[in-house]
């Protein structure tokens, strides 16, 4: 019995491991870009009828920070360790239909100390998305199991709850319907009528979920599937600059397209969509080659075979679907995005699919069970990762911007080129070794060398948040004092001109109202009169002048704020 109970206490490791990382990011304060801007505006400022992005479960949840007054983000940060502690729960429970009580506590715990605590520190749905979402994931394990056809329909449900968290949950949907029609055709003797139902009942879930709920949230303005790029919270609409009415030396910083405007929309698009999509790919190979290459191993020998798909196929195959659909996806939004004007070719969004980090440690873990004889075939796929890994640890920190908005896991490491180097190093070498020893590379890769890279980037990407989010910057300054004096003015009213979109979204993120519009110019720009029109209040960043009459309400280092006199 002391045995007994001295083995379980050991569940609380990841989750005290969990509290650490939390602490780590607990005291920063938010970089805020048009998403945050958006999901925040949303949860906190608009009825559900009224929200462009169909998040409302998300919405709903967040809105109850509107309780905590001038320390909602405080709240925020509470709920989402919360969803955090969850993920790291549900890591624990996939990897015990697996593993050892002891190992399945290592993944939970690797979890904990991986780069997707950061977002914690956010008010952005992916705290809650990547909880549902090893949810999800979980839930289809499990109904895989059971010989009720009809139970299909619980992965269908969770994953259309998961889509009023973050509509991107729909973008797997194609990959849970497959995945139940491959299992239940082995499952039930090739029979293409149970597969079909099989598959049918995960869409119908996910129906039922994202459109019912949907319209019991919001009504008919519910039933939409995603929403669209921009927002009438005026986080688009409301930053268009009026060339006659600003007089600008110099371009906003962060503005500028990498195209020349010969290229057309479409060019644009296909560069963009393979270039992004090869480097997606890379990254990919660079945190979870061997795990990944085995799946489509395992997914090609269960299509030669009539035989039920064993529980660790399952996964692997699952997993495998989810990261493919999500890989395309992801690379075709950010040329679509690119392509219709919003520049993103230097973005590499890794944020929509990072809940996949826990399963590809779950992976990592169980790759001693399976083992490729064949020199020849290794030497090939360790040739491939190889290759992936070196050169997008050469060609990322020279190409893309290295925003938290966009991912947790490469701001840090991959900071400075050649400690971004170092760590492509780390795991070629160990590719290398599993090349010529696979038994015990398959061992080193899951239990060292994944862990490894996984704490390391949490670790790297904390400390550089920690030093640019660590302390207040003079728009954070700007925005809480504006706060005070404007927390009765209707939003549409208000206005933050600045020079960059992170100023600007985080000033308007403290002033807490729906509708601030937002001006992004270049410094020692003139405020014409004509671009205060519908204006009472303005918010000003840096060197500007003010062309229209005015009385300064307050102000301090780099900000003013101006109420228009008419």
């Amino acid at each position: 019995m002391t045995k007994l109970r001295g083995e379980h206490s050991l569940v609380l490791v990841p989750f005290i491991l969990a509290l650490w990382s939390i602490s780590r990011v607990w005291t920063v304060l938010p970089s805020i870009m048009q998403d945050e801007y958006i999901y925040t505006s949303q949860a906190k400022n608009l009825p559900f009828a009224e929200q462009f992005y169909s998040n409302y479960i998300f919405s709903f949840v967040m809105g109850l920070t509107n309780y905590c007054g001038d320390e909602f983000y405080a709240c925020t940060k509470s709920i989402n360790s919360v969803f955090f502690l969850a993920t790291v729960m549900f890591t624990f429970l996939i990897a015990s239909r697996f593993l050892t009580f002891r190992w399945s506590i290592f993944a939970s715990s690797v979890t904990a100390l991986s780069p997707i605590a950061i977002p914690v520190s956010f008010f952005m749905p992916e705290t809650m998305y990547f909880s549902l979402m090893t949810f999800t994931v979980w839930l289809t394990l499990v109904v895989s199991k059971r010989e009720n056809l009809l139970l299909w329909a619980l992965p269908g449900l969770s994953l259309g709850s998961t889509a009023l968290v973050k509509p991107h949950a729909i973008f797997m949907l194609p990959a849970f319907g497959l995945f139940a029609l491959v299992y239940a055709y082995k499952k039930y003797s090739s029979s293409w009528v149970r597969a079909a139902a099989s598959s049918t009942a995960v869409g119908a879930g996910f129906l039922l979920t994202k459109l019912g709920l949907g319209y019991a949230f919001a009504g008919i303005a519910g039933l939409k599937f995603f929403g669209g790029y921009g927002s009438p919270v005026g986080a688009i609409a409301g930053v268009v600059s009026k060339p006659a009415a600003v007089s600008s030396p110099e371009s906003p910083t962060d503005s500028d397209s990498t195209f020349g405007s010969a290229a057309s929309g479409l060019e644009i698009f296909l560069e963009v969509s393979a270039s992004h999509f090869l480097a997606h790919v890379a990254v990919l190979l660079l945190l979870a080659g061997i795990p990944l290459i085995l799946s489509l191993r395992i997914a090609f020998s269960v299509s030669k075979t009539k035989q039920p798909i064993g529980d660790v196929s399952s996964f692997f195959i699952l997993i495998a679907l989810i990261t493919a659909s999500m890989v395309v996806v992801v690379a075709l939004f950010e040329a679509y995005v690119t392509g219709s004007g919003d520049d993103h070719s230097d973005r590499l969004i890794l944020r929509y699919y990072e809940f996949l980090i826990p399963q590809f440690v779950v992976m990592g873990l169980l790759l001693d069970r399976f083992t490729d004889s064949k020199t020849v075939l290794r030497v090939i796929q360790g040739s491939v990762i190889v290759l992936a890994a070196m050169a997008f640890t050469i060609v990322y920190p020279i190409t893309f911007n290295k925003q938290y908005a966009d991912s947790s896991t490469l701001p840090g490491i991959g900071d400075t080129q050649g400690f971004f180097i170092f760590v492509g190093l780390f795991v070629v070498s160990a590719v290398i070794f599993w090349i010529v020893n696979p038994e015990r590379g398959n061992q080193f890769i899951g239990r060292v060398i994944m862990p490894s890279v996984l704490i390391l980037a949490l670790v790297m990407s904390q400390n550089k948040l920690i030093e640019i989010n660590g302390t207040p910057a003079y728009f954070d300054q700007a925005g809480w004092d504006s706060r005070t004096y404007l927390q009765d003015v209707p939003g549409d009213r208000i206005l933050v001109v600045g020079q960059t979109r992170t100023e600007v979204f985080t000033v308007k993120f403290w002033i807490d109202e729906a509708n601030i519009r937002d001006l992004l110019v270049g410094d020692g720009s003139v405020i014409a009169e004509d671009s205060v029109v519908e204006t009472d209040y303005v918010v000003t960043l840096g060197n500007m002048e003010l062309g229209f009459n005015h009385e300064v309400v307050t102000e301090g280092e780099g900000y003013r704020l101006v109420k228009v006199v008419r």
